[in-house]
């Protein structure tokens, strides 16, 4: 067992990395992208979205702060502080900060995952 503090989140030492522009995570235990858990930070700078992925064990998302969204087939849903989406195993889908906030949240997966359909 492991307990961060919300303090220990703001100076976070994880794994840190940078996927699409101003998208910034920081791992806090993996990625193993196996069965262990994958749990990260994810921050999104204003109008900035993940490309089109898989998680095929699925992924659940917490936001922490801002304003966000998860988009799936043309379906988008807003996302807010406090809000929590499940993304079913082999859904894929797009993620991203509004286009006049900046968005903070916590994923968490198992399992391995992808970009777009072949």
């Amino acid at each position: 067992m492991r307990r961060i503090s919300a303090a220990e989140l703001l100076t976070a030492e994880g794994i840190r990395t940078s996927g699409a522009p101003g998208l910034n995570l920081t791992w806090l235990q993996g990625p193993t992208t196996s069965d262990e858990l994958d749990v990260g930070i994810v921050q999104v700078a204003a109008g900035a979205q993940t490309p089109p992925h898989v998680h095929h064990k699925g992924q659940v998302i917490v936001c922490v702060s801002g304003q966000g969204f998860v988009e799936l087939e043309g379906e988008r849903i807003v996302v807010n502080q406090g809000d929590v989406v499940i993304c079913p195993a082999g859904e894929y889908h797009v993620h991203g900060a509004s286009q006049d906030h900046s968005w903070e949240h916590l994923t968490i997966s198992t399992g391995t995952h992808g970009g777009p359909r072949s």
